[in-house]
């Protein structure tokens, strides 16, 4: 289970603001397992660590968990598969309440979070936000000519026009690192499809704030708060 600040820990159980859960700690108020603390640094543990608030108890919260994870090509980004092809839940078989965010195509692979927060989810899905996903993209084919503008401008697909907002090419072969704000289904490979080209590998490295890093396909790692 992730671990929490003590101010936040005071603030989710209704006890105190955070502000207020903050000079509480500093005030010397707030014990942690029987021994007095000041440092807003502590991480706290609420399946092992006991708290106490003027000589209360506060009763641990909910702790809602979130993982960046590396999904391999050829999993699946759904709970279970009628197919009977691997999913994305064989990885997290110890936290059954967990939901992908977004999609990542089977033939895709690279950062993929899983949540139980519902409020996480909806900001990093929902069109009204805008979160920027990154990907790195090999390609085949020639192309048409001006390609590299028009995918900037305007592309028209079968459910209508899309656009990059950015694009960079990269070193290795024909290969591009690609930011986009979009959320349609399969919506990197049609927009290349559009363009004569084919993609052969697709790895997304960004969310957000979130990043891939070092992690491996089939990794996971768990987010704490800071």
């Amino acid at each position: 289970m992730k671990k929490l600040r003590a101010h936040k820990w005071i603030a989710m159980s209704g006890a105190l603001s955070r502000r207020r859960a903050e000079e509480a700690i500093r005030n010397g108020r707030v014990s942690l397992n029987g021994e007095v603390f000041t440092d807003l640094g502590h991480l706290i543990d609420p399946l092992v660590d006991v708290l106490h608030l003027d000589g209360k108890r506060v009763e641990p919260p909910s702790v809602k968990r979130t993982f960046l994870f590396h999904k391999p090509k050829g999993v699946m980004t759904t709970k279970s598969d009628p197919e009977g092809r691997p999913t994305v839940m064989d990885y997290f078989q110890d936290v059954p309440g967990v939901n992908p965010v977004g999609r990542l195509d089977f033939d895709s692979e690279g950062l993929l979070l899983l949540t139980e927060d519902g409020d996480l989810l909806l900001k990093l899905t929902h069109p009204r936000y805008g979160v920027k996903k990154v990907y790195e993209v090999e390609l085949t084919g020639k192309g048409k000519p001006g390609w590299e503008q028009e995918v900037l401008q305007s592309v028209e697909l079968s459910d209508g026009p899309g656009k990059f907002d950015s694009l960079e090419a990269l070193k290795v072969g024909r290969s591009y690192r690609v930011a986009v704000s979009e959320g349609r289904n399969r919506f990197i490979r049609r927009m290349f499809a559009a363009l004569g080209f084919t993609v052969v590998r697709l790895l997304r490295t960004r969310m957000g704030e979130h990043q891939l890093g070092d992690l491996q396909p089939g990794e996971r790692q768990e987010l704490h708060e800071r």
